[in-house]
Order: structure tokens, then sequence, then C-alpha cells
């Protein structure tokens, strides 16, 4: 089957799921990631889905990551690490234990997956992204809240940083770290700004626009330099 191929790490809803349909009706082959039955299932109803190979790995597990990297060929022209959670409010009432789980989702789980895949990326053209947010970033924070999963997204941003540095960056790969927006989601709930479809597509026509470039950015999904 031809056209690019692609990854999408945390597919089963909200903006991973908008990003599989978006890569699909663009013409990809895509891989996508579910932890369970009723994901999977959720994926296999969209349209298109012929194109799609779907693969089970929890971010969280050293061997889901391990034996996902293992079963995945290369060239990808395209890795969204998109796995997150929003975890408690308040520093002041979580426990360690809940701080480590959101930091194991959102940062070291999908870092060390795209650590072990990025000799599977294309040199060149392929493109690493980390589904980041604003409120990763350190110098426009203004008000507390959400600590820890903001600390979160800024571990990520600096993984990707590093990610890039190395291999990526002497392979011509682009690296970003993309802000999804406000999102109608089960985290964004449903006041939020844009939905689910105008992110996704923003996001992978951020992708496509940056690839050949060979740099490591942190932009909007609209396309616009955030603060790190």
């Amino acid at each position: 089957m031809s056209g690019p191929s692609g990854l999408v790490v945390g597919a089963s809803s909200g903006i991973g799921l908008g990003l599989v349909q978006a890569w699909l009706d663009a013409g990809w082959r895509v891989i996508a990631t579910v932890r369970d039955d009723r994901g999977e299932a959720t994926l296999k109803a969209l349209p298109r889905a012929d194109r799609l190979t779907i693969e089970r790995c929890d971010v969280a597990v050293q061997a889901d990551i391990a034996a996902l990297a293992a079963r995945i060929e290369g060239p990808l022209d395209g890795v969204i690490l998109n796995a997150g959670i929003i975890g408690p409010p308040d520093i002041n009432a979580v426990s360690l234990d809940e701080a480590e789980h959101v930091h194991r989702v959102n940062a070291l789980g999908p870092a060390k997956l795209a650590f072990a895949l990025i000799d599977k990326v294309r040199d060149q053209t392929g493109v690493v992204a980390f589904t980041s947010s604003g409120m990763g970033s350190i110098s426009e924070t203004s008000a507390p809240g959400y600590e820890v999963y903001r600390a979160s997204k800024a571990a990520q941003n600096m993984f990707a940083r590093a990610l890039w540095v190395g291999q990526g960056r002497a392979r011509g790969i682009t690296v970003l770290s993309i802000d999804p927006g406000w999102v109608q989601t089960a985290m964004g709930g449903p006041g939020a700004t844009i939905d689910v479809a105008t992110s996704a597509s923003g996001i992978v026509q951020q992708i496509a626009d940056q690839a050949r470039s060979g740099q490591n950015r942190f932009i909007s999904w609209r396309g616009a330099a955030r603060d790190w």
C-alpha cells in the first residue's frame, strides 16, 4: 500500500483519535496504539480503517515500550507521541506515587519510546512530534494550579530537545513539541475553544510544514512559536 507512514501513540480517544483520522484522510498508512479492546474497537470503526494497523502499548509500562519498538518497521515518515493525563490540580493534595504516574505517562514513557524508535524514522524528512501543552511553558506560567501536569510537559519538552540534539539533528529529523490548543476532549472539557478535528488537522499540517526543516521547535497547532 503506497503513501507516507506514521505512528500515533495514544490513539483511542480525543486528540489521538483525531490525529489518526486526519492522517488517514490525507492518504497516510497509520499505526495507532491503544491499551484495551474498547480503544481497538473505536479505531476499527474509523473511515478508511483499511489503511490502519492497531498495536497495543501502555507507555507507562517498560515492557510495552520495548515490545512495540521491536515490532515497528521503518522507515516512518511521522511519529506522534500523544499519550497523556492531566493528574490532580493541587500539588499539596497529590501523593508522590500519583505525581510519578503523571510524569511516567506524560514524559518518561513517551520519551523512552521516542528514543527507542528514532532509528526507524526517515532521514532528512522524518518528523517526531510530541503533543505538548502551553501549560508546559515555564516563561508563560503566571498562575498556580496543575503543577504536576505543567512540570511533566516541561520535562517532555526537554526530552524532545535531547532527542533532537542527538540523533535527530545529525540525521536531519525534525523534532516538534506541539501545543494542541484548548480542545473539547474529556481532558479539556466542553467549554474548550476548539474541537478535536480542528486541532488534529492543525497538528498534522504543522508536521507537514516543518518536515525537511531538521529543527526542534515548540509551536502551537497553528504554527505560532511558543515560549519554552
